[in-house]
């Protein structure tokens, strides 16, 4: 055995993912209990509650004012110190949460969160990472992200796992959860690019009539003017987007990594929209080359993440999959040079996030999403790529 060998030792990597899981979860819980000041009970979930509470009580409209969060916040959440939080979240995803809001704040946090560790483990069950993979998965510094912060990336990562690893076998189970993956529409921003390059015409059926139907009944229940009122306000956010007005610093995608660098926002937007195209080939490539649909997963979420204008740290917990995709294929086909120790270096930088809160320099975050990238990337090509052709010899 080399001394690398010894050094990335399964078992003691699964001890030092282990340790590491350990103390952020030991921080989550005292932060909890409130031996931290600088942890607000519930974090975002805060803006969620409120926003299910105002639904209920038939003020969704409001909530697109560009106050309207703050006001909603003030008035029902037991965190009155929270504002500058704006709702940005279509109509017909409030009213599928808004069930929440009839839960006390501490009681809803706390099914929130079990709720989000549940689907996202069944989840990860159901498509084969099971035993110490699944350990390792619910250990990762971004789950850990997810539950404090109170956001719900669990479920959109349980809900695109589902889309992918369904599409050609179960095309209407894939294609209701591509449906309610509208309820955060940036997540699902390349999900057409891989219904069409694959040929899932059933999924992508079944998904815009999910879509159109909830869409419908939303329009429905609340009217044609709050969705006018979302898109006034999904306008009101880009700009502050743009405007540097939003906390950027926690951004992981080319976009607002081209922004914290200094770039005029015309040329940042240009670099990501350059990235939005590059990566839309290179989902396809991966798509044509491949019916896996661990790589076809793993290809979506990282380029979803990096090509998106708006994806934030927590929602690395969709690119956990891929490297756990990459480390079956490493342990069972042998590891590319580097691989591991790129692995070592992701796993560290996950203790950087969510970064210093910085108006530009170098973003941390999108540094950590880049190599996460690579390494899925660099493990898809090396695994799609063509065997070498044997040469027959003479006898």
């Amino acid at each position: 055995m080399s001394a690398t060998d010894r050094i990335f030792d399964p078992k003691l990597a699964f001890m030092a993912v282990l340790a590491i899981a350990v103390s952020q979860y030991a921080v989550f819980v005292a932060a909890l209990f409130g031996v931290s000041a600088d942890y607000t009970f519930g974090g975002d979930f805060a803006a969620f509650w409120s926003a299910a509470r105002e639904t209920l009580e038939g003020g969704m409209a409001g909530l697109y004012a560009p106050e309207g969060l703050d006001r909603a916040i003030q008035m029902h959440s037991p965190h009155k110190d929270l504002d500058g939080l704006t709702w940005q979240y279509p109509p017909h995803s409030t009213l599928i949460f808004s069930p929440i809001g009839l839960l006390p704040f501490s009681v809803a946090y706390g099914v929130w969160c079990v709720m989000g560790l549940l689907v996202y483990t069944l989840a990860l069950w159901s498509i084969g990472l099971r035993d110490r993979l699944l350990v390792v998965a619910l250990a990762t510094v971004p789950v850990v992200l997810t539950l404090k912060t109170g956001q719900n990336a669990l479920f959109m990562g349980a809900l695109l796992i589902i889309t992918v690893f369904n599409a050609r076998s179960r095309p209407l189970i894939a294609g209701l959860a591509a449906a309610f993956l509208t309820t955060k529409p940036q997540l699902g921003l390349l999900l057409p690019i891989l219904f069409i390059a694959a040929g899932y015409w059933r999924a992508a059926f079944y998904a815009s009539l999910g879509s159109a139907a909830a869409l419908a009944a939303s329009v429905g229940i609340v009217g044609i003017e709050t969705w006018g009122r979302f898109f006034e306000a999904l306008t009101s956010v880009s700009g502050a987007v743009a405007d540097g007005d939003m906390p950027i610093f926690k951004m992981i995608n080319l976009y607002a990594a081209a922004q914290l660098l200094g770039l005029p926002d015309m040329l940042a937007a240009s670099v990501a929209a350059g990235g939005l195209m590059i990566a839309a080939g290179i989902l396809v490539w991966v798509t044509r080359a491949t019916d896996d649909p661990k790589w076809q997963y793993a290809a979506l979420a990282v380029l979803t993440l990096i090509a998106t204008p708006y994806s934030y740290h927590y929602e690395l917990v969709l690119v956990v999959p891929a490297i756990l995709f990459v480390l079956q294929r490493g342990f069972s086909a042998g590891w590319l040079r580097f691989e591991r120790e790129l692995i070592a270096l992701a796993l560290l930088l996950t203790l950087a996030i969510p970064g210093l809160p910085i108006r530009s320099g170098i973003s941390i975050n999108f540094v950590l999403m880049a190599l996460l990238a690579v390494i899925v990337l660099r493990r898809i090509k090396v695994d799609l790529a063509p065997a070498p052709a044997q040469s027959l010899q003479p006898a």
